[in-house]
């Protein structure tokens, strides 16, 4: 990869957002290796995208574990009332319907949707 003309590029004070995109996307097509790269990049990407999801999995799992084994149940609003049903069972079900609509990408920690 050409770094020195990408660096030239990018540091051009005379040239817009688009047209260093174009210049660099040219210097790169330029490169023998650029698919190897470009390989790599993606790969990069993925395993941050996993490393999020792991973590998100981890943290809504946690929550869910919370909610249900401690907070006590929040009394349903009653006609006429101002506000929104926003229950332990409503938060719960949604926690659930997340499980089971990425059933194949993202598992419960602690095995509740297995």
């Amino acid at each position: 990869m050409d770094i020195k003309s990408i660096t030239k590029i990018v540091t051009d004070p005379f040239t817009n957002d688009e047209q260093k995109r174009r210049l660099i996307i040219n210097t790169l097509a330029k490169d023998d290796n650029v698919l190897s790269e470009i390989l790599a990049i993606l790969q990069e990407e993925r395993t941050l995208k996993k490393e999020l999801l792991t973590d998100m999995n981890l943290e809504l799992s946690r929550a869910h574990i919370f909610i249900d084994s401690f907070m006590p149940p929040v009394p349903k609003l009653k006609k006429g009332e101002k506000g929104e049903d926003f229950s332990k069972s409503f938060v719960l079900d949604e926690i659930a319907k997340f499980y089971v609509k990425y059933k194949s990408m993202v598992r419960h920690c602690f095995n509740r949707f297995n």
